[in-house]
């Protein structure tokens, strides 16, 4: 894992996990500093802006294990959906929300009393968030035993019941985030307290779109979007923004320190999704420049080590129109205007070959890194190309409340007009990626207006011609969500669409993984939690038949 020794979280993750608030900041400050405050004279605007870096830690480790299950990127470590990832590897996630996030977010709280009440509405809506994912993550989880420090071995309480927690406390959030007080000292998301109640207003609708088929509420959703107290505007999207600061600390987007050093990209990009851009509509997508960056646009001329699956022979259980090999490969026809898009298929597990300076790189969205301008040059050069790394981590944008508000009209009947929620999503999410990346763009490679235009009037022609209009609306939420798996994992699960998506590379890759594997340190030192059958158990809130997702 990217930031602590995952030996030493699966030694400390339980016994810092069962630690109450006052414990943990006694751990982090009066053990290892004996002239370290108590937490009774904490400066809790500190502790609320340690919360929220560290949250943004455990939101960026929830996109990384989700993104390959939902083809935003590629799903490379296993050819099987029980095996692509280990327990293991979920230690530091729950690490991070057990014992960073919510103890802090918890001691906030508590502090705020009724006189602080934007601290109060902030902690308790970044809290709700964080008890959704774990549920979304991993089903039923630990919260009611959880943290009070007398309790070792905290109980496993079920999904619904930690949501409706999370419901409540959004609830809480929004009653104390419109009624004033005073402002916390440095808000590392917002600058406004009411953008922290759109926000909170957002994912109450989020929470009951989740829930629809378990009885998310379409009247609270209308309530919601009648107050025009949402997220409508990209000026207010939750994002949390990464610095160009190299060493000491790096405060980079973490693909950028990867990718943008020495060496290339650890990551292997999805064909499929690469694809989607340039090669399913007659119009290009205006983000593809923006998402992706090829090192190499010229993958044809490869020794097979390099690239083995030219030699090998196209999927017979493959929709002969999907990529193979490569994004810009259609089985014995390279897209040449396309060329260079080198990632990954889904369930690809082949080793490491010597690739690192030749696979697409993340872009400049949202990673900070490098504009496509036909530049096919490696960038591996000591943190010194695109933006620096000053990217962001997507959490929940002004497109994203778009496309959710078009699948609740179209699935809850909520007042909305999905068509036009269809089209503000689209246009929302082009308009944030255009913006962001213009200070690395090449103006001869930047989409025009009529390009946009071309665009956007072709998703709205194939949704008027849709049999089920749906799929057009969550095939075009998933090409917006470039570095946000979380929100593309839950969208595939609950509506199990877009339906038509290149399989795995093994034709039998057993059952969808319809959640996670229990940490190895929570299953190992929590007796009241044993490891869960297998991946296909389904959170409460899906309740899809068996198969319904590939």
């Amino acid at each position: 894992m990217k930031y602590l020794n995952i030996y030493l979280i699966a030694t400390l993750a339980m016994f810092l996990f069962a630690t109450s608030c006052n414990e943990i900041l006694e751990l982090e400050g009066n053990l290892t500093d004996p002239n370290g405050v108590s937490p009774e004279l904490a400066d809790f605007n500190l502790v609320l802006n340690n919360a929220m870096i560290e949250f943004a830690q455990f939101a960026d480790e929830a996109s990384d294990e989700t993104m390959p299950y939902a083809r935003l990127t590629a799903l490379d470590g296993g050819n099987r959906y029980d095996n692509a990832d280990n327990s293991a590897s979920f230690d530091f996630l729950w690490f991070q929300a057990y014992a960073e996030v919510l103890p802090d977010l918890d001691l906030v709280i508590e502090r705020s009393g009724t006189s602080f009440t934007q601290h109060s509405g902030i902690a308790k809506t970044i809290k709700a968030y964080t008890l959704m994912s774990l549920v979304d993550l991993f089903g039923d989880v630990p919260y009611s035993e959880a943290g009070d420090g007398t309790n070792f071995n905290p109980k496993l309480d079920s999904g619904e019941s930690v949501y409706n927690a999370a419901a409540a406390l959004l609830d809480e959030a929004i009653a104390e985030l419109g009624s004033g007080g005073p402002a916390i000292n440095t808000d590392l998301f917002y600058s406004t307290g009411d953008q922290w109640l759109r926000l909170a207003n957002s994912l109450k609708l989020r929470y009951n779109l989740n829930t629809r088929l378990v009885g998310g509420s379409a009247s609270e959703i209308n309530d919601i979007v009648a107050s025009g107290n949402l997220i409508t505007d990209s000026a207010d999207d939750w994002a949390f923004n990464y610095g160009s600061n190299r060493v000491n600390p790096d405060s980079r987007h973490p693909y950028y320190s990867d990718g943008y050093e020495d060496g290339g990209p650890s990551w292997y990009l999805s064909n499929y999704y690469m694809w989607l851009f340039f090669g399913e509509k007659d119009n290009e997508d205006p983000r593809l420049r923006y998402y992706f960056y090829r090192q190499d646009c010229d993958e044809t001329d490869e020794d097979p080590f390099t690239l083995d699956c030219l030699s090998q022979p196209y999927p017979s259980h493959w929709d002969p129109g999907f990529p193979f090999c490569t994004a810009s490969l259609e089985w014995g026809d390279p897209n040449e205007e396309y060329a260079g898009y080198w990632g990954r298929d889904h369930g690809n597990d082949d080793g490491i070959p010597p690739d690192d300076l030749k696979r697409t790189a993340w872009g400049v969205y949202p990673t900070g890194g490098s504009f496509d301008a036909d530049n096919c040059a490696q960038v591996s050069n000591m943190g010194t190309d695109g933006l620096g790394g000053a990217g962001i981590q997507p959490l929940i944008m002004s497109s994203y409340v778009y496309f959710m508000r078009a699948e609740a009209a179209l699935t809850m009947g909520t007042n909305d007009d999905a068509r036009t929620m269809l089209e503000m999503g689209v246009r929302q999410s082009i308009g944030k990626v255009i913006a962001f990346g213009a200070a690395d763009a090449d103006p001869a490679f930047v989409p025009t207006e009529e390009a946009i235009n071309a665009y956007v009037d072709e998703v709205l022609s194939l949704y008027d011609s849709a049999s089920e209009p749906l799929e057009v609306v969550m095939k075009e939420y998933m090409l917006a969500l470039q570095g946000q798996g979380l929100e593309a994992y839950n969208n595939y699960r609950r509506t199990c669409m877009p339906s038509n998506q290149q399989p795995t590379r093994d034709a039998d890759p057993g059952g969808y993984a319809r959640s996670f594997w229990y940490p190895a340190s929570s299953v190992s030192s929590n007796s009241s939690i044993s490891q869960k059958g297998g991946v296909t158990t389904p959170v409460f809130w899906d309740t899809n038949p068996a198969g319904c997702t590939l």
